[in-house]
């Protein structure tokens, strides 16, 4: 399978990347190249794209996600972040692909969800990213409530959480 080459002039059609947060004390430069109707701002080097944005996660027919310093990842509008992404870092992004896959960190409560293309894991099932987002949704549920417990017999609330969540993504 023939990989797709990214840059300035295609990174912005049906891809997928994980922007790295960086710091704007950081950068040196203060003029950016791009700013897009939505407002957010694009500056470009010879090996990848900085990104100045309120909103992470979907971005037109792109989902760009913003792993941010403190290792959670924003999909969400909210402050204003800045992320890099080299050219190499971005995927192609196809709404009828089954090319996503969930990831939990059961430790922080959170899920995310990731391209085949940076899986690691062995065990990862490939959804289209509809389908990821719907399965999504009914993870965070069971992660951040327990209202849905009382439906159910069990000794510890902890572990039937995860068993549940583990059938929903696996």
């Amino acid at each position: 399978m023939e990989t797709k080459m990214y840059n300035k002039y295609n990174y912005y059609r049906n891809t997928y990347a994980v922007y790295k947060e960086v710091n704007p004390a950081d950068l040196h430069f203060s003029v950016w190249h791009y700013v897009s109707k939505s407002g957010s701002s694009y500056f470009y080097t010879k090996e990848g794209v900085y990104r100045l944005s309120n909103h992470w996660g979907r971005a037109a027919k792109c989902r760009w996600v913003l792993s941010a310093a403190d290792n959670k990842m924003y999909v969400s509008k909210g402050r204003s972040r800045i992320g890099y992404a080299k050219w190499g870092d971005f995927y192609e992004n196809s709404e009828s692909t089954k090319a996503y896959f969930i990831k939990v960190d059961y430790q922080k409560m959170e899920v995310t969800y990731d391209h085949k293309s940076r899986d690691t894991s062995a065990q990862a099932i490939y959804r289209t990213a509809k389908e990821t987002q719907k399965i999504i949704i009914k993870v965070k549920r069971l992660l951040l409530t327990n209202a849905w417990s009382k439906y159910y017999e069990y000794d510890d609330l902890e572990v039937l959480r995860k068993e549940l969540i583990d059938e929903l993504i696996f």
